[in-house]
């Protein structure tokens, strides 16, 4: 009897606790979408009355549609707010999380990391990378921005929580593809070494013949058949031009790979007329300083088949021979057909192209909607819109930079950018530059050297292209509240170029490569510069067909000092 009475009493107790906990989910609910402008509690006290602001209530219903998880702490550690996205991620109900120390939902490795960067968030916004834990106790990564709020209750800590779970399992495949890259280049590595091997063995046979043909002068003919039956073996062809009469001697495999007759005579107009019309003019160059200064020929061309009709590219390579009277009287040259290599880097560079292409239309809509939105957020005075639509111009006007060096990459390998050369003062380009960066490097003291006015034959905008990047390098790879110097001056009938800087510096063995396409450092300090390794590419070619040279001189952990030179 005893036990049936006591039985109904925690049934009737149970039933109150129910209604209650109702009661409290219906007022969480009303005051999560704004449905409650204040309530009354009765406490030891007596009645209080909370009004709930609008801004507040604004700011409750946007961090409950927030996408991401937001809490706030009191000065204990207590979760005194938080939105179902916190709930869900921790895969708990949310009636169990307010009132329970954040601490609670923290991986146990990293309790004492949790409690310091709170401590530190009282202060400071910050900004922190942790595991949180589930109900069923599996870890979860994270994100946290942590501010201090002054809310109508007083202080609280704010904490926005972003789940990393895609981003790490990201990284995971990234580190992966990395590691499989390097075995890639492990075996490329081995590859070369055994290319090498063979270029150096190969080398030192042509040297044996070479060495066996100077001995057998007597026996001319038959080292010259020898000869032309090793370029054949190596799909080589040979030719000679009489610089006299035009009369052109050439190996059937040269013939073949023209289309010319298998025997007759030829001469060089009818070798020019499988030539592509547009690199005449630029073969004809090339001939005539072998003729006249006695350049090496070196050039790449493409021909139209004389028979089949096939357009195929061809380098020849040679030099000029002179006679007893030192005068030029011939050309000796090899030929060989690059038309594989030269289609793989025209796919190569169309799809750098393309892809470069496609990525600027979708940049210039989301520039033209952030440019909208700041309008209307600067309209508004809405100054954390305002800084966030900032951020996203800048990020994309990096990106639209990064863009255009992939089209400039692609447009000067297929030899589609255009150059155009005027007398250019380099001192007065170098101000202007110098100038614009000003206002924004606060944290760099700009020294400046200019000895006197040096004119050059430069395309303005190239050559600015090169100077832009040259100064960005030295402000992105050295400390704050240092030194750049830039010095102006002529040497050796050339306008010199150079710019210093404090930073990190180079090490010896980087240097050589960094002019390459593609190339960077890796270190710890570069790891978190953004760049594809495009900037001093594109800078030596350019400086390439102004007739200059680019190089760099570097103490690693000290200083690095980076040079160029243009004929005067």
């Amino acid at each position: 009897m005893d036990k049936s009475i006591e039985y109904s009493k925690l049934e009737e107790i149970n039933r109150e606790l129910r209604i209650q906990l109702e009661e409290a989910n219906d007022i969480i609910h009303a005051i999560r979408t704004g449905e409650v402008d204040a309530l009354v509690v009765n406490g030891e006290d007596g009645h209080q009355l909370f009004t709930l602001k609008s801004a507040d209530q604004s700011y409750r219903i946007f961090i409950e549609q927030m996408i991401e998880s937001a809490i706030t702490l009191d000065a204990r550690g207590i979760i005194s707010y938080s939105n179902s996205q916190f709930a869900a991620l921790c895969n708990v109900p949310l009636e169990s999380v307010i009132g329970k120390k954040f601490s609670d939902f923290v991986s146990l490795q990293y309790h004492d990391f949790a409690n310091e960067i709170i401590d530190n968030a009282w202060e400071i916004d910050t900004k922190a990378e942790l595991y949180l834990k589930d109900k069923d106790g599996e870890d979860i990564p994270v994100q946290l921005s942590l501010k201090q709020l002054r809310l109508d209750e007083g202080f609280v800590l704010s904490i926005i929580i972003t789940d990393l779970t895609d981003l790490k399992k990201t990284q995971l495949l990234l580190q992966s593809k990395n590691e499989e890259l390097e075995v890639a280049r492990k075996v490329a590595d081995e590859l070369n070494e055994n290319l090498e091997l063979i270029v150096k063995t190969r080398t030192q046979e042509l040297e044996v013949k070479n060495n066996q043909l100077i001995s057998a002068l007597n026996d001319l003919q038959e080292s010259e058949d020898n000869l032309h039956s090793a370029f054949n073996a190596g799909e080589l062809g040979s030719c000679s031009l009489d610089l006299k009469t035009g009369k052109a001697e050439m190996s059937e495999k040269f013939r073949a790979l023209y289309g010319l007759p298998i025997s007759g005579e030829i001469n060089w107009e009818m070798v020019l007329s499988a030539v592509d019309k547009a690199y005449i003019s630029e073969l004809n160059e090339v001939l005539e300083r072998c003729i006249k200064i006695g350049t090496p020929v070196d050039s790449t061309y493409p021909i139209k088949h004389l028979i089949t009709g096939e357009r195929r590219w061809m380098r020849v390579v040679g030099k000029c021979k002179k006679n007893q009277e030192n005068e030029f009287v011939s050309v000796y040259a090899i030929l060989m057909d690059v038309t594989d290599q030269k289609q793989d880097e025209q796919r190569k560079n169309d799809f750098i192209a393309m892809v470069s292409h496609e990525l600027k239309t979708p940049l210039t809509s989301m520039k033209g909607y952030i440019q909208v939105l700041q309008a209307k957020a600067k309209k508004e005075n809405l100054d954390f819109a305002n800084k966030a639509l900032d951020g996203a111009d800048r990020q994309v006007g990096k990106m639209t930079s990064m863009i255009n060096g992939f089209l400039n990459v692609a447009r000067l390998e297929s030899g589609k950018i255009m150059m155009d050369f005027k007398n250019t003062n380099l001192v007065e380009l170098v101000k202007e530059i110098v100038e614009e960066y000003i206002p924004s490097a606060t944290g760099h003291e700009f020294i400046q050297n200019y000895d006197g006015e040096l004119s050059i034959l430069a395309d303005w905008d190239k050559l600015g292209q090169v100077i832009n990047n040259l100064i960005s390098n030295a402000l992105k790879y050295s400390p704050g509240n240092s030194q750049i110097l830039i010095h102006c001056y002529q040497k050796d009938n050339c306008a010199i170029f150079s710019i210093k800087d404090f930073g990190m510096g180079i090490r010896a063995t980087d240097l050589p490569k960094l002019f390459e396409r593609f190339y960077r450092v890796e270190n710890q300090k570069t790891a978190t510069v953004a760049g594809f390794g495009i900037g001093l590419y594109l800078s030596s070619e350019i400086i390439a067909r102004h007739g200059g040279k680019i190089w760099a001189e570097s103490e690693f952990g000290k200083s690095s000092t980076f040079y160029f030179s243009i004929p005067l």
